[in-house]
């Protein structure tokens, strides 16, 4: 027995999978692995920013509460300030101070909402899109390694 290596009398060809050359259906492996880490990618980014919303929601809903706590004090309502309406009247114009702030903060606060469940909005938009991106990709390639599978068997 010899130790003279085996060598094909057929040249290699490369641009298809025969004899074992299985190099080129890893770009299609790449292509794949890059979408799935794409769309993974934006649906986590999704995830968060709704999660931010629910800060925000419960944001919304402290200052509601608050807001509604907040008196208006007038002659006989049980509270004891004093008999003199000026002093009545000089905390009802705190209050009305604090509650015009209150509302301030909390229509920023509504605004910032808005605006990032906008963002996630665009952001489930960009997931859709790279999903269909990704199918399509696939449709394109299952169609490629029926085209060579077939024309190598």
């Amino acid at each position: 027995m010899s130790n003279v290596p085996v060598v094909s009398n057929k040249p290699v060809d490369t641009s298809s999978l025969g004899s074992g050359n299985y190099a080129n259906l890893t770009i299609l492996n790449n292509i794949f692995n890059l979408c799935n880490n794409m769309i993974t990618s934006l649906q986590d980014a999704a995830a968060t920013q709704s999660n931010r919303l629910t800060l925000f929601s419960n944001w919304q809903t402290d200052y509601t509460d608050a807001l509604d706590q907040i008196h208006t004090f007038t002659k006989g309502d049980g509270y004891t300030i004093s008999s003199d309406s000026s002093d009545r009247t000089a905390a009802n114009q705190v209050n009305t101070a604090n509650t015009t702030a209150m509302q301030g903060r909390q229509s920023v606060v509504s605004d910032d909402a808005k605006a990032l469940q906008s963002n996630v909005d665009s952001t489930n938009d960009a997931v859709n899109q790279q999903s269909t991106l990704g199918t399509a990709i696939l449709q394109q390639m299952s169609t490629l390694l029926s085209s060579i599978f077939s024309s190598t068997g």
